[in-house]
C-alpha cells in the first residue's frame, strides 16, 4: 500500500509541476527570453540546433550528459549526491548537473547564490523545462549561453575567438577541443596550456568512442588533426 501511495503522490506531483510550468510559471518562455537577451548583449549570433555541427553535439553529450536525450531533465543520482554533500558541508560542492540543469543555471538562476535551496530549485526548473521544451531546443539554447573562456559566450563566439571561423567551418579536431572547454575554461585554455587542452580533447573523443558515436579509427583521425589557434 505504501508503494502504491508513494507512486500516486509522485504522479500527482509530476503532473502538477507540468501544469504549473506550462500555465502559471512559463519556464520555457523565460529561458528563451534570457538566452536571446544574452546573445544580443554579447553581439553574437543565435545558433539553432541544426546549425550546431553533429561532431560538437556528440562530443558535448558524450562528455557532459550522455543520457541527455532520455533523461527527464535531471540526473537523480548526481543531484542527490550534490544535496547530500551540500547538507553535510554547508556548501554547494557537487555538480551533478545535466545539460538541462546547466541551461537553467546559466539563465534564470544565473544571479542566484548557490545553496541547497538553489540546487533543489534548479532541479525543479529543469523538470519543468523538460516538460515544456523539446530536447533539440534545450541543447541549442545551452550551446548559445555556455562560457568557453576569453570572453566567448556560446559556440558561435568560441569558434570565432579560438579559430576565426564559424562553427560550420570547424574541423572535427577543432569541434572536439571546443566541446571540452566549458567544463573548466580557465584550466583547459589552449592559449595558456595547449597540452592540457589536448588532453581534454582526447577525453571528449574517447567518450564518443565509448558511447559508440565514432569508431576508434575515426578517433585516431580526429586527434591527429593539427590544431591552429587564431
Amino acid at each position: 500500500k505504501f508503494m502504491i501511495f508513494t507512486f500516486i503522490v509522485l504522479c500527482i506531483s509530476w503532473f502538477g509541476l507540468k501544469y504549473y510550468f506550462s500555465n502559471v510559471n512559463k519556464i520555457a518562455d523565460k529561458v528563451r527570453g534570457d538566452v536571446l537577451t544574452q546573445v544580443q548583449s554579447h553581439h553574437s549570433k543565435l545558433l539553432a540546433y541544426n546549425d550546431i555541427p553533429e561532431m560538437y553535439r556528440n562530443g558535448i553529450i558524450a562528455t557532459e550528459d550522455r543520457n541527455f536525450f532520455t533523461n527527464k531533465g535531471i540526473d537523480v543520482r548526481g543531484t542527490t549526491r550534490a544535496v547530500v554533500v551540500d547538507v553535510g558541508s554547508g556548501k554547494a560542492l557537487q555538480g551533478g548537473s545535466t545539460i538541462t540543469q546547466q541551461l537553467i543555471h546559466n539563465t534564470i538562476l544565473s544571479n542566484t547564490s548557490k545553496s541547497l535551496s538553489w540546487k533543489l530549485l534548479e532541479s525543479a526548473y529543469a523538470i519543468g523545462l523538460y516538460d515544456t521544451m523539446n530536447k533539440q531546443e534545450t541543447f541549442a539554447y545551452y550551446t548559445n549561453v555556455i562560457y568557453f573562456g576569453h570572453g566567448a559566450n556560446g559556440l558561435y563566439q568560441a569558434a570565432e575567438t579560438y579559430f576565426g571561423k564559424s562553427p560550420s567551418q570547424l574541423s572535427a579536431g577543432e569541434l572536439t577541443m571546443l566541446a571540452g572547454l566549458p567544463n573548466a575554461p580557465s584550466v583547459y585554455d589552449p592559449y595558456k596550456n595547449m597540452t592540457l587542452a589536448l588532453k581534454r580533447q582526447h577525453i571528449v573523443v574517447q567518450n564518443m568512442v565509448d558511447n559508440e558515436m565514432i569508431s576508434e579509427t575515426q578517433a585516431n583521425q580526429i586527434i591527429s588533426e593539427p590544431i591552429v589557434l587564431k
